[in-house]
C-alpha cells in the first residue's frame, strides 16, 4: 500500500491507506532501533503494518554508557527504504538540521555534531546521508485525521503564510542565499571574526573539529561561515527552528498551546481530510506517552521515555477517521517486553 504516499508539498506528505507504525527519537540507540525495525519487518510480513514512520532525531547519542550508532542507524534506514520503498518514511527532527547547514548543536556541556561529522567523513558516506537529510519532510498527514510531526505545534502556525513557507521550505534556497552573502574578498576577516566569537580559537581548528574538514583545500572549509549566515536569517529561527524545536506547552503554557495546536491542524487540513490529532515526540516524559491539550499524543520510543524500557511505538490505520485521541492508545505497543 506504500504507493498511496503523496508529496503534497516538499515538506508535507500525505497517506490515505495502510497501517502506520510510528517510532520517535531514537538518538543513536542501535538496540532500540533494531528492535523496532525487526518488529516492523515482522508485522509487515503478517500484513499488520504497511508503513514505518520515524519522526526525526534518529541521530546523536544521549547515553554516556552505550556506543553512539547514529550513522549505522541512518544507513540501515536507507537500506530499509531500498527494500520497502516509500513504505519507510523518515521525518526531519531538529538534530538532523545542523548537518545540512554546517552549524553546531549543543545542550549544556554536551556537544552533539562533531562525532557525527567525523563519522560521515571517515565512512565516506556524506554524499548519501546529507542529501537524505535535505529531502526529509516535516509532516505526514493522514486520511484518518492524524498528523505525525517531530516536535509539536509552534506559534507560527496561526498565520497561514507561515505554514505555507514551512510546507514549501527549501534548505538549499537559504544556503544559496548564504553563499551569495559570503564575499571572497572578506573571507579571511569573516574567519577571524568567527574565531573571536568562539573565544579566539582559530577558525582552522574550529572547522576541523566541528565539520571534520581536512584543511583549507577542503571544499567544505567555509561551511561554518555559511551556516552561521544561513542560521542568522530571520526565517531560520522564526519558522524552521521554531517548528522543529518547539517545547509546546512547556514553552507557551497549556492554554496557548491548545490554540496553536488547533491552528496547526487547521493549516494541515487545507485541501485534504480534516486533521484532528497530532502525534509527536521530542520531549522527555515519564513513561512512553502522554496526552497534551487533548489532541496531541506525545510518544516516547527510546531515550525520551523514562525509564527507557517504558518506550512505546504506535500503530493506527491511516484510512479510518479518528477524532478521540484516547482511541489511539489502543495502538500502543512495546518492544521491551
Amino acid at each position: 500500500m506504500s504507493d498511496t504516499l503523496t508529496k503534497s508539498y516538499p515538506r508535507l506528505w500525505s497517506l490515505e491507506t495502510g497501517i502506520i507504525m510510528v517510532v520517535t527519537d531514537l538518538h543513536g540507540d542501535w538496540d532500540a532501533y533494531r528492535r523496532y525495525r525487526d518488529r516492523f519487518v515482522d508485522l509487515h510480513a503478517k500484513g499488520q503494518a504497511d508503513h514505518l514512520v520515524f519522526s526525526g532525531d534518529l541521530i546523536h547519542g544521549e547515553s554516556s554508557s552505550e556506543p553512539d550508532k547514529s550513522l549505522e542507524i541512518v544507513l540501515d534506514v536507507m537500506g530499509l527504504q531500498d527494500t520497502y520503498g516509500s513504505a519507510v518514511i523518515y521525518l526531519s527532527g531538529n538534530h538532523e538540521l545542523p548537518h545540512i547547514y554546517g552549524i553546531n548543536l549543543a545542550k549544556g556541556q554536551k556537544v552533539y555534531t562533531p562525532n557525527f561529522e567525523k563519522a560521515l567523513t571517515q565512512s565516506q558516506t556524506r554524499d548519501k546521508v546529507i542529501p537524505l537529510f535535505d529531502s526529509l519532510p516535516f509532516f505526514l498527514r493522514t486520511k484518518a485525521g492524524v498528523t505525525i510531526a517531530h516536535a509539536g505545534a509552534p506559534a507560527l502556525m496561526v498565520e497561514p503564510e507561515n505554514a505555507l513557507k514551512l510546507f514549501n521550505w527549501s534548505h538549499q534556497e537559504l544556503l544559496t542565499w548564504a553563499d551569495e552573502m559570503l564575499s571572497p574578498e572578506d573571507i579571511e576577516a569573516l574567519r577571524n571574526g568567527y574565531a573571536k566569537m568562539h573565544e579566539g580559537i582559530p577558525y582552522d581548528t574550529l572547522a576541523k573539529y566541528y565539520l571534520a574538514v581536512s584543511g583549507r583545500d577542503d571544499p567544505r572549509y567555509n561551511d561554518l561561515l555559511r551556516g552561521f549566515i544561513a542560521s542568522s536569517h530571520p526565517s531560520f529561527d522564526q519558522i524552521l527552528w521554531a517548528a522543529l524545536f518547539t517545547r509546546c506547552e512547556r514553552e507557551y503554557g497549556f492554554a496557548d498551546y491548545a490554540i496553536f495546536l488547533d491552528s496547526m491542524l487547521q493549516q494541515l487540513s487545507t485541501n485534504f481530510y480534516p486533521q484532528q490529532l497530532l502525534v509527536a515526540g521530542h520531549i522527555i516524559i515519564r513513561g512512553g506517552y502522554e496526552i497534551i491539550a487533548k489532541r496531541h499524543l506525545r510518544l516516547a520510543s527510546g531515550h525520551h521515555a523514562t525509564p527507557r524500557n517504558a518506550g512505546q511505538y504506535l500503530l493506527f490505520d491511516a484510512a479510518q477517521p479518528e477524532h478521540d485521541i484516547k482511541n489511539l492508545l489502543n495502538g500502543l505497543g512495546s518492544i521491551f517486553n
